[in-house]
């Protein structure tokens, strides 16, 4: 009976999920290190926000340059060139918009901060483990208040973390939240599903230029017979 209660316990992950904490300065501890693995994953979420939409502007550009290149060399295209010429246009307002909203959006330099963050609470969570070990395993009320203030002036500094980023680090943190079984498994589909979702568009552009050449080329027939005019002459 016991075995199938562990069991049951595990798969629905009914134990506490946040480990408990003796004293004020363990939970500060645990606080501290909660939100700099959270202010790394947030840095992380952005770097690769930026990377891809980079990505996306380089790959729009070279397909931006090579419709021209293949209408100059004379090359047998199954497209009208009307229907180049206006898809030569989409693509370079298309690379304007992500220049535009790589610009506002600071990718690198939010990332950095963040990052920052993350390394000063680090700091702090050193200088905390070295006074609690030098007190004899116990902290007065004024050094966890003092440490608590430096804390606060240090996350007020940065934009906050997404809840995204607070689900990865529960799954990262074993050590002091405890996700098991069919839980674990659903925050785990949620964060990369969240994780995807922000990306959809800019594979969305991919997936339309790419399609858009193999077309161009002949060798697909998705878009061409409706930029053609291949079913209203039909009609």
């Amino acid at each position: 009976m016991n075995i199938f209660s562990s069991i049951w316990c595990w798969l629905f992950s009914l134990a506490p999920r946040e480990k408990t904490h003796n004293n004020e300065a363990e939970r500060l501890d645990a606080t501290m290190k909660t939100t700099a693995v959270n202010r790394y994953n947030a840095s992380n979420r952005l770097k690769w926000q930026g990377k891809i939409a980079f990505a996306t502007t380089t790959i729009l550009s070279l397909g931006l340059i090579f419709i021209p290149l293949m209408q100059m060399a004379n090359i047998p295209l199954s497209l009208k060139g009307e229907v180049l010429n206006a898809m030569q246009i989409f693509l370079a307002v298309s690379v304007l918009v992500y220049s535009v909203v790589i610009g506002t959006a600071r990718y690198d330099m939010r990332s950095e901060q963040l990052n920052d963050c993350g390394d000063k609470i680090k700091d702090l969570i050193r200088e905390l483990r070295r006074e609690k070990e030098a007190a004899g395993g116990t902290l007065g009320k004024d050094q966890i208040t003092q440490l608590q203030l430096r804390y606060s002036a240090v996350t007020t500094d940065v934009e906050n973390h997404t809840r995204n980023d607070y689900r990865l680090t529960v799954l990262q943190l074993e050590e002091t939240y405890k996700l098991t079984g069919l839980i674990r498994l659903t925050w785990w589909l949620q964060f990369w599903l969240s994780n995807a979702i922000q990306y959809i568009p800019s594979i969305f552009l991919l997936l339309i230029e790419m399609v858009f050449i193999f077309d161009m080329f002949g060798a697909t027939e998705i878009f061409s017979p409706f930029l053609n005019g291949a079913h209203i002459q039909k009609g």
